[in-house]
This record gives C-alpha cells, structure tokens and sequence, in this order.
C-alpha cells in the first residue's frame, strides 16, 4: 500500500462494472456478519450486476483509485425521490466500502465527503445513509463526519 497519499475519487464508467461488482460483493460478505439474508447466488450475482449498471449510468457511483488507477473504494450516491413531497432535498449515500489493506488511512472520510459535496452542489439540504447498529467502525466514521442517529429499525427473526 503506497503511505501518505490522495485518492483520486471519480465517477465510475461501465468499464468498471466488472470491478465494483466484485468489491460489492465483498461489501455484502463484510455485512454478512451483521445481516446474513442476501445469500450469494448465480440470480443474484446478474441483479446486482443490473443494479450497480443502472447505478452508474444515471452518475450515481464513485470509485478511489490509488497511484496506479486501481479501484480500492466504492461509494454511491442518489437522491432521495420519495413518492411523498418533502419540505427538504434529501440525498442517500451508500455502498461506501475501502479494500482492507487500505483501510484506516482516510480513504472512507474522503468518499464521504466526496459524495457530501456532489450532494450538495445538487442541492441537496441533507445526507442520510444506513448503517447496521453493531458495525462499531462505521457507525464511530459516521459520527466522526457529524451524522447522528435519526431513526432506528427494528428487526425480529421468525427463522432459527
């Protein structure tokens, strides 16, 4: 891992479909620890493919690339295009993920505010993004950002 430098964070293109794919899947792997119902299956694999396609050509995902234009993070951005008016433009943030062997050198505060600022050049009047309550690491990277808990979900599991 190269020490004490920048990613450069840029809009993905569909020629790194391939690449994201793979890394979001990892994402999902890393959250099986918290949430375990997206099981890895062939039909899955072809709608998260449909789905990070979609997600790119309408502009909403980024990359961080490390010196040598390799993909090492992941974030996505959307707005919030409830069916319901809202008094206030709201925007998403998700997907946020790093590589492991970059992790703990800034790399997710940057997409972070990366993403921030396009949501705000938009007009965005707030961010909002999900985190699971028991991943301490993101949940204390949020709160580092200045997001705070606005609502919490409750989960009850018929299945044992």
């Amino acid at each position: 891992m190269e020490s004490d430098f920048s990613p450069v964070i840029r809009i993905a293109k569909l020629e790194d479909l391939e690449t994201i794919n793979k890394y979001w899947w990892d994402l999902i792997t890393e959250q099986n620890n918290f949430d375990d119902r997206i099981v890895d299956t062939e039909i899955n694999k072809h709608r998260s493919m449909n789905f990070l396609r979609e997600r790119i050509v309408q502009g909403g995902m980024y990359v961080a690339e490390n010196m040598r234009s390799e993909i090492i993070g992941l974030g996505s951005i959307a707005q919030d295009l409830h069916f319901l008016q809202s008094q206030i433009n709201v925007w998403n943030l998700a997907d946020i993920w790093v590589r492991p062997e970059y992790r703990r050198g800034g790399i997710a505060s940057k997409i972070v505010i990366h993403l921030e600022n396009i949501a705000f050049e938009k007009g965005a009047e707030e961010v909002r993004l999900n985190v699971y309550s028991d991943n301490i690491s993101a949940n204390k990277l949020y709160s580092s950002l200045g997001y705070s808990s606005k609502i919490n979900i409750f989960s009850k599991s018929f299945t044992n």
